[in-house]
């Protein structure tokens, strides 16, 4: 055999540190990713939920109709209970769940227009509640 044989395959410690840095470093940009990806248990629904329901009850205008009834909403996130309450002067309507929310739902409110009668277009709030 060649004395050059010997050496054939073998990398520099310098080369081999660096390959190791870079996979190192690949394996925690990735880890690093995917754990801001991955949905939490802090976050707030109560503003996303707000933004969905208001668009679920605004017409091409951008006015809240009042709803006769009571109604389950559709923008409800899966798993969770909520419920709006649509409420102008003395007129309030709720919608979603019943009963009560618990005092660790999460709440947010908006002002928004709201047609209590044809013609009749008032500021009011729409408030949510959402919770598990």
């Amino acid at each position: 055999m060649h004395s050059s044989s010997s050496r054939r395959g073998q990398l520099s410690p310098l080369s081999a540190l660096t390959a190791l840095f870079v996979v190192c470093a690949a394996i925690s940009t990735y880890a690093l990713v995917l754990d801001d990806s991955s949905p939490t248990a802090e976050r707030n629904l109560g503003e996303t939920t707000l933004s969905a329901v208001e668009s679920e009850l605004e017409d091409d205008t951008g006015v809240v109709s009042l709803p006769d009834h009571s109604s389950p909403l559709a923008s409800c996130p899966d798993g969770y209970s909520c419920r709006a309450i649509v409420a102008a002067g003395d007129s309030r309507r709720v919608l979603g769940a019943t009963g009560s929310a618990p005092a660790s739902a999460d709440r947010a409110t908006t002002r928004v227009s709201i047609r209590v009668a044809p013609g009749d277009v008032r500021f009011g709030t729409l408030r949510v509640e959402v919770w598990q």
